[in-house]
């Protein structure tokens, strides 16, 4: 057997269509995941403790379950009740329910690791309880949290692979499609994974020169 990309070539829109559904489902994903995140670490933060339990419990939960079982019992599970979801939306329910909890727990590190010397700077210098936040613990706070944040949406476009298993077509799912009409799997999978592999670079370089402009401070 030899090593021929030529059958590849006319199937390169329909990867290209793929790839684009990935980083579709990978940006809405992240958008209401880090919503969903800031929310369930505003919880775990409070002062009431059946906020802080019921975030606690959230995020523990979804950290511990693999992604696919998260994704079986929304598209799969949830027919037994009646709620019949197509193949788009239960991938992005599962995927933000999934970076949400992550998400909590960057956010959490991320401020946690202000020095409190900022804080109580900032109080000496008469500000108040919302200037403090805003000027001694966001700033700094959303710093340390981008690299962090730029990791986890790399990730998240990485695991939107899963979502090949319930027929939504988006990059994996294409390349098992056009390895079934080929047969050429050596040269499908590798196509695909540079193309994974070239978003995934452009995100982290972007994400380092990103960083350099906005905290030149």
């Amino acid at each position: 057997m030899t090593w021929y990309l030529g059958d590849l070539i006319p199937y390169m829109p329909l990867l290209l269509q793929g790839l684009w559904i990935s980083i579709y489902i990978s940006v809405l994903s992240f958008v209401f995941g880090s919503v969903l995140g800031l929310f369930a670490y505003l919880a775990k933060a409070s002062r009431w403790r059946v906020l802080r339990g019921i975030s606690g419990a959230y995020i523990e939960v979804v950290r511990n379950v693999p992604l696919l079982v998260v994704l079986y019992l929304i598209y799969f599970g949830l027919t037994q009740f009646g709620v019949n979801l197509d193949p788009l939306w239960s991938t992005l329910i599962a995927l933000t329910i999934n970076n949400g909890a992550y998400v909590a727990e960057i956010l959490r590190a991320g401020f946690e690791a202000v020095p409190k010397g900022l804080r109580e700077a900032a109080h000496a210098l008469g500000m108040n309880s919302a200037q403090t936040f805003r000027y001694a613990i966001l700033v700094p706070g959303i710093r340390n949290v981008f690299p962090a944040m730029t990791n986890q949406f790399i990730l998240l476009f990485l695991f939107s692979s899963v979502a090949s298993v319930i027929a939504l077509p988006e990059l994996t799912n294409q390349l098992l499609r056009v390895n079934s009409e080929t047969l050429r799997t050596f040269e499908v999978f590798t196509v695909g994974a540079l193309l994974y592999y070239v978003v995934s670079s452009v995100l982290a370089i972007g994400s380092r020169l990103g960083e350099k402009r906005l905290f030149r401070w």
